[in-house]
């Protein structure tokens, strides 16, 4: 037997292909939620392992060698059909539990958005068990990646992200934006505000090992008055937020009905009256459960204007 590759691992494979397919480091550390030395690592080490040179390199890009082209063709294909009968081995397994495996946000209020959604969909599928837990958004992307989840739920502004990953997604709950700032803020003393209020605020956004979803998200929302968004230092999680925004007093921060923010004397919660967001189910395409189609096919947003994904 052949042990040339018995010190490569699948995610080491996983890593190559992400790096290959975004065409750099950087790209592919957001995508896999690693820090780019951690890539550029993973890739050394794979290169020494094989005695294979993949990649090409110089001070602005990146190529794959012809060895690194060939390996790239063919171990996409494998690893796609090992991610596939994964999947298909754990319906198989669930098939006669008819489990549905949800990930749900641990800095988001499910009884504003989700407990609802549940009651309506056990109601008219009596036979399938939720398999119910909580954590946090990357850890619940990561993991719906892996099988672990059937679907989960997320803010919306991660669908930049989500669509990098081939997932799909829909809107489960979806409201008047809210702009949060401490009440000595010009703005505080508003009952609501519009876009063209807040288009030169400076904001606070969620950064994340990286990643600028949140950015392109208000990017996105401030392109039609073409005008870009001024952004300061931000926070690394929605756990940060929560504990250090209040003592900001020179920025704004956009962010959902169902976001988890204490009431707090030193803040305000304002809707802005012209942008909803909300929080949006995902799901792998690949995922053949019975299970997954039915939630889908009852999936109802909860909010005052529903929108299709």
């Amino acid at each position: 037997m052949d042990f040339s590759l018995a010190s490569v691992t699948v995610q080491q494979i996983i890593v190559f292909l992400r790096v290959a397919e975004y065409g750099g480091f950087a790209r592919a550390s957001n995508y896999l939620n690693m820090t780019q030395s951690a890539v550029s690592k993973s890739i050394a080490r794979l290169e020494n392992d094989l005695n294979i040179v993949l990649f090409q390199r110089t001070t602005r890009e990146i190529h794959l060698t012809a060895a690194g082209k060939m390996l790239y063709d063919e171990w996409g294909k494998t690893i796609t059909a090992l991610h596939n009968s994964y999947i298909k081995a754990v319906s198989v397994q669930n098939e006669g539990n008819k489990i549905l495996r949800i990930g749900i946000l641990n800095t988001a209020r499910p009884e504003l958005y989700f407990w609802d959604i549940q009651e309506r969909f056990e109601k008219q599928n009596p036979d399938i068990q939720i398999d119910l837990a909580a954590a946090y958004m990357t850890d619940l992307e990561k993991e719906l990646a892996l099988g672990e989840f059937d679907l989960i739920m997320v803010p919306d502004f991660e669908r930049f992200a989500i669509m990098d990953m081939g997932l799909c997604w829909k809107w489960a709950a979806c409201s008047n934006a809210r702009i949060i700032m401490n009440v000595n803020h010009p703005l505080a003393s508003q009952e609501t505000l519009k876009t063209t209020d807040i288009l030169y605020e400076k904001f606070t956004p969620l950064e994340q090992k990286g990643r600028q979803n949140y950015k392109e998200d208000l990017t996105e929302r401030f392109s039609k008055y073409h005008v870009k968004p001024i952004f300061v230092p931000g926070y690394k999680n929605a756990y940060e937020i929560k504990l250090l925004f209040r003592k900001r007093e020179d920025a704004l921060l956009m962010a959902d009905e169902y976001f988890d923010y204490s009431e707090d004397a030193s803040l305000v919660k304002i809707p802005l009256e012209d942008q909803m967001n909300g929080i949006i189910c995902v799901w792998n395409p690949s995922n053949p459960k019975p299970q997954l189609q039915a939630f889908l096919h009852e999936l109802r947003p909860i909010g005052r204007k529903n929108t299709d994904a």
